[in-house]
Formats: structure tokens, C-alpha cells, sequence
């Protein structure tokens, strides 16, 4: 995934900020055009470093459709990505991988994907500027305590997760 934001009023304080509720988040996977953009030119977007598509190895999630790519049977892209294009000036590249074939972008108010849950995944916390403030490595699936902890500092302005 690439992000998960929240509709906070930063000026807000934290305890203001603990009485809202997991309506008012929202999981961003990467831009459709992003995606298509990459498996027409087989370039990543800004760098234009090659991406590299290959049948899938091992699991891992698409960042448009977050969910997994089935090893063994999906093409998936790897390819080079800023998830902190357009929101920092710092870039903060990293390799992700999407179906190499069309696939739906995931719907930002559906919630954490129920298709990751089932394995650990690691949240992070971002203050303004692109520091990270908070780490947490989620084994049993529960990701709305953490990301609901998370938003209640009011060190964080945006998540961001490492899948």
C-alpha cells in the first residue's frame, strides 16, 4: 500500500484527536495512471529506471489492488517508486511490485484489506519533513489499533506502510 492517511485537523489536540474514529481514515494505493503508466513503457515514473516483469516467486501485494500476487501463476512489475511524491520535497524511493496485468484500484475507504491481514506487516509513522516518528511490526492482524495509536501522537501527520 502506499499510504494510509488520516482526516485529522493537525492544529487539533491529541485527545481531541483519540475520540475519532477508523471512518475517517483512508488506505491510498498508488495511482491507476502510475500503474498503467509503468506497465505500458516497462520505465518507473520520475526515475525512468528500467522496471523488471517476471512471474511471481513468492507473495507479495500489488500496491494498486493490494491484494497479493498469487507465486507462481501473476506477472507482477517491480519497479521504483516515491511514496512521498508530491506530498515532501525529500524523495523516499523504493521498489514495489504490481500485476503486470490490469487489476482495480483498491477503494480508499474500504478499510485495511482484509487479504493482508493474514500475514505481518510493518506500519510506519511519518511527521512533516518525511521523519519517521513510529515503527510497529503488526503479527496478528489488528491494524486499526495501531494506526488508530499512531494518529492519536501528535507527532504523526502521515502513515505510510512498509509492506
Amino acid at each position: 500500500m502506499s499510504a494510509i492517511e488520516g482526516k485529522y485537523n493537525y492544529s487539533e489536540s491529541p485527545k481531541k484527536r483519540e475520540d475519532k474514529d477508523m471512518e475517517q481514515i483512508r488506505i491510498v494505493a498508488i495511482p491507476t495512471k502510475v500503474a498503467e503508466a509503468v506497465r505500458n513503457t516497462g520505465r518507473a515514473p520520475v526515475y525512468g529506471h528500467p522496471a523488471h516483469t517476471e512471474v511471481a516467486t513468492d507473495s507479495a501485494p500489488c500496491r494498486h489492488c493490494l491484494r497479493l500476487i498469487t507465486p507462481g501463476i501473476d506477472r507482477r512489475v517491480l519497479f521504483t517508486y516515491d511514496r512521498f511524491a508530491g506530498v515532501e520535497s525529500l524523495p523516499l524511493p523504493g521498489p514495489i511490485f504490481v500485476h503486470a496485468d490490469a487489476c482495480e484500484r483498491y477503494t480508499e475507504n474500504a478499510g485495511f484489506p482484509d487479504e493482508l491481514r493474514a500475514s505481518p506487516r510493518t506500519l510506519e509513522g511519518y511527521a512533516r519533513g518525511r521523519h519517521l516518528v513510529a515503527r510497529e511490526y503488526v503479527t496478528d492482524g489488528k491494524m486499526e489499533r495501531v494506526i488508530e495509536q499512531f494518529f492519536s501522537s501528535s507527532d504523526v501527520d502521515l502513515w505510510i506502510t512498509s509492506m
